[in-house]
């Protein structure tokens, strides 16, 4: 793992917890990184004992977007450092979004700019109460990446999406929980554990339900109702042939809390 960047560690549960540890650049991203979390999701793809992940950043802020002092040092190269580094980064989201299992991400302080692909990989995410959210690309003279044209859109509509980037409007965590950019805030303090809590409740719910979920929410806003519907039957029949199925279903008739096992 790069130093100083981001760890992977995964607990008795099944939680995979990934954590920016870059303090001293607010977790800003450079080259190296793009690259240590590149690197972390190699690790988190191929061990099979994870159910569910949750991503944090340490220090005030969780993600302040590009490092600046990066750039500024790279200014003669700046199209080729983008090239690079938005190539690799834009290769590593869907990786994180396309995870069989849920994702959860615990935000505060700074969440900004490329950082957001954090954000809309998640499946679940919560605020903590310091949380300042703006993409920050058109203040720089830049369109953006980590796939904010893209969600937002869909997240919050197209007239709030113009705000946020091409007016750069700075969102607080109140107003990223009515704009539907979150599912819940809470107090900074209670952020880590809130969102651990979450994941564990995640880790024990059935991945083979997890993963045609997410696959029919991903489709649903370029399918027609037709394909949905052809798309919900055979994910359907794939849920079916699982033994979460049986066990689900088991369970419920007994009154009693499932045991998911597929993997």
């Amino acid at each position: 793992m790069h130093e100083n960047r981001c760890t992977v560690t995964v607990n008795d549960d099944g939680v995979a917890h990934l954590r920016l540890t870059r303090v001293a650049g607010r977790n800003a991203i450079d080259r190296t990184m793009v690259e240590a979390i590149a690197h972390a999701t190699d690790s988190i793809e191929a061990d099979d004992r994870i159910r569910s992940l949750l991503i944090t950043g340490d220090g005030p802020s969780f993600c302040v977007g590009g490092d600046l002092k990066y750039f500024t040092d790279n200014l003669d190269t700046l199209a080729d450092e983008f090239d690079t580094m938005v190539s690799l980064w834009h290769r590593t989201l869907p990786r994180l979004a396309e995870l069989p299992y849920a994702v959860v991400t615990a935000i505060h302080g700074g969440t900004a700019g490329g950082g957001l692909g954090l954000v809309w990989c998640a499946d679940h995410v919560i605020a903590g109460e310091s949380t300042k959210i703006a993409t920050g690309f058109s203040d720089l003279g830049l369109s953006g990446d980590g796939g904010s044209s893209w969600h937002l859109p869909r997240l919050v509509g197209m007239r709030r999406a113009q705000e946020m980037i091409l007016e750069n409007r700075v969102l607080d965590a109140t107003t990223a929980l009515e704009w539907n950019l979150v599912n819940r805030v809470v107090p900074d303090a209670e952020l880590v554990d809130t969102a651990l809590e979450r994941a564990r409740w995640f880790a024990t719910r059935s991945i083979t339900a997890t993963r045609e979920g997410k696959r029919l929410l991903a489709a649903a806003t370029s399918s027609t109702h037709r394909e949905q519907l052809a798309a919900e039957h055979q994910a359907m029949l794939v849920c079916g042939s699982a033994q979460d199925a049986q066990a689900g279903i088991r369970a419920f008739i007994e009154r009693k809390a499932p045991t998911f096992l597929d993997r």
